[in-house]
């Protein structure tokens, strides 16, 4: 993957390091700030040093309940750009105020200050997501939030280490002064380089009243079915995010006796995978917001989060005063299962977040981006108190870490079920791209014929059973495949072809009433704007030569003038799945056959013709 678009590219570079540094600076004093709280046994307002630290969970994640509604209306009102750097520049001062509460040990100063850097990370929250589709395009999309994602997780590990590193110094208040108004100071000159950007609706009036706007964008988050359904998937990563992450020290510490460098390694294991499945997403997605990996992330997250209750639940040492090394805790059965098992958690929490985060911005219209992000921003709030909340819970009813742990891969594993009945058709197509990039060497031609919005008509020569999967796998979009009503009620078949959104169909002779609702249903889903796939000859061939077209195809057009785009699949005469020598399902070969398949320009309603298009499909498949 190449670097040039964080290294090179005047369009993204500035904002990545603009977003890296903040995050990093935002960690970096968050951290110093609860262990000299933690260290020095501080206390405040009658309150020990572990009731601060928990507060200050609460400090921080107040102000987005409170101000993220206005932060979006600013976002989508103003230049994205302008605003990035008014953010920036308010970050240095409030630095400035950091820098004189760690000099001179002023805590209650240190929480104020945290209070305000929350303010300010809810402004900046719908700057950095908002304009990315501004600056990038389309088919970039997917990749820049890739290394969002995975530079605010590496940002966290280094603000995180860092914050440790300068409390554990001789002058910890002096070094953390200077650390945070440096990484303002950096901030600042790359903000400034941000490529300068319109605002998308000068229409919208902030509302400074805070409760109303913030009851309004909650609303408009809810208006759209899609847009709802994203939020609470980004928003229940952050849940899960937030209980695992409150975990880590009790389970480094008291389950695995680990010292701070094994919190440290756990911590780091989390954010490196998360970085890593930020970009597996990335190559996963085909320039797309590929969405139909979340819900098969999701059960990948649960199956290994139950592995890691199970390795802390069988670990044993022998105890002593002393907690382990890393090189220690190494040696004990169960921890490298442990770390692992950590790793792959993230790795797929990053092909479950970036996806997401992806189509929010894509499918979002760019006036109201930045107010649905706010929106995002809150509900992402209050289901990480609720994890707060029930971390608490459990752990007063005396639930070991490795039980809680148990409870939040069911919890996930559960949600998953949600998360596949909201993408069952994307879901489905992608299982099938990765199923025929496994059987078959499958080469696309013209994949941009295919209109990525509007009603479209498919229509493709058949050649095998496996011919609508591969057609599905190729499209950017779920496409709503026409299929003869046995395949589609054989025993064990309907409950998967259902989530597919395929439809049966017969000839009248067998049952007018099916051909009938087909043809219902392929209207609904022309007029719904979908795309609708047809094979014209009506059946598999026999002989691998292309049979006469049904006149299907030619009603439909008519009955709903739409695109219709011809494809031929080619090299799938003779495998596994087609009627050729041994017959269908006979003869399996795990040689991986080469297989083409040819996308042809689309053709318009009003000049599309039944049998031309039969001779174009017929000529390209010779």
């Amino acid at each position: 993957m190449s670097l040039e678009l964080i290294s090179k590219d005047k369009r993204f570079y500035p904002l990545f390091w603009t977003m890296y540094l903040g995050a990093l600076n935002d960690n970096l004093f968050k951290n110093a700030l609860v262990l000299l709280i933690t260290y020095k046994s501080i206390s405040l307002m009658g309150m020990n040093s572990g009731a601060l630290v928990a507060m200050c969970g609460g400090i921080f994640i107040l102000p987005f309940f409170l101000f993220s509604a206005t932060a979006g209306q600013l976002a989508d009102s103003k230049s994205k750009t302008t605003l990035i750097r008014i953010t920036k520049i308010t970050e240095l001062i409030v630095m400035t105020l950091a820098a004189i509460g760690f000099y001179s040990n002023s805590f209650t100063l240190l929480l104020i200050v945290l209070f305000l850097m929350g303010t300010q990370s809810t402004f900046f929250g719908p700057l950095k997501y908002g304009i990315i589709p501004q600056l990038l395009k389309k088919d970039e999309l997917v990749l820049g939030n890739a290394y969002i994602g995975g530079g605010t997780f590496l940002a966290i590990l280094v603000g995180t280490i860092l914050g440790g590193v300068v409390v554990s110094t001789d002058d910890p208040g002096l070094l953390s002064s200077l650390g945070v108004l440096s990484v303002s100071i950096l901030g600042i000159i790359s903000a400034f380089k941000v490529k300068n950007v319109e605002a998308v609706d000068s229409t919208v009036r902030p509302d400074y009243t805070f409760v109303r706007p913030t009851i309004e964008i909650i609303k408009l988050t809810m208006k759209e079915r899609s847009i709802f359904h994203t939020c609470m998937g980004i928003s229940w990563f952050w849940f899960i995010g937030a209980a695992i992450l409150s975990l880590i020290p009790s389970l480094c510490k008291d389950v695995f006796n680990g010292n701070e460098a094994v919190g440290t390694l756990f911590l780091a294991t989390f954010t490196i995978g998360m970085g890593i499945g930020s970009f597996l997403a990335e190559r996963l997605s085909q320039k797309r917001p590929e969405t139909g990996m979340v819900a098969i992330a999701a059960v990948l997250m649960s199956i290994f989060l139950a592995d890691l209750a199970y390795s802390a639940s069988q670990y044993s040492f022998i105890q002593s005063e002393n907690h382990f090394s890393v090189l220690e805790f190494l040696r004990q059965d169960y921890s490298l299962r442990a770390i692992i098992d950590l790793l792959l958690v993230s790795v797929f929490g990053g092909t479950y977040i970036i996806p997401q985060f992806t189509y929010l911005q894509d499918f979002t219209p760019r006036a109201i981006l930045s107010r649905v992000i706010a929106g995002n921003n809150i509900w992402n709030a209050i289901f990480m108190v609720s994890a707060a909340v029930m971390i608490m819970v459990l752990s007063s009813l005396s639930m070991s870490i490795a039980q809680i742990i148990l409870i939040i891969a069911v919890l996930n594993f559960l949600f998953s079920f949600y998360l596949y009945y909201v993408n069952s058709d994307v879901t489905l197509r992608f299982l099938f791209w990765i199923m025929s990039k496994v059987i078959y060497k499958l080469e696309i031609e013209g994949r941009d014929n295919i209109p990525t919005d509007g009603a479209v008509v498919i229509a493709c020569n058949h050649v095998s059973f496996i011919d609508w999967v591969l057609i599905m796998s190729a499209s950017p979009r779920p496409v709503r495949f026409v299929i003869d009503y046995a395949y589609y009620y054989a025993k064990g078949m309907k409950f998967w072809f259902k989530q597919a959104h395929l439809i049966p169909i017969a000839t009248r002779k067998q049952d007018p009433q099916i051909l009938n609702e087909a043809f219902e249903l392929i209207k609904q889903s022309l007029e719904e704007k979908a795309v609708v796939g047809i094979f014209p000859e009506g059946w598999i061939t026999r002989d691998g030569k292309l049979r006469k077209f049904q006149p299907g195809i030619k009603k439909i057009v008519e009955t709903t003038p739409t695109i219709v785009v011809p494809m031929v699949i080619k090299g799938l005469w003779g495998s596994f799945f087609s009627f050729e020598g041994k017959g269908v399902l006979k003869g399996f070969s795990l040689r991986r056959r080469r297989v083409t398949l040819k996308i042809l320009p689309p053709i318009a309603a009003d000049k599309f013709n039944f049998k031309e298009l039969e001779e174009i499909i017929h000529s390209e498949a010779q």
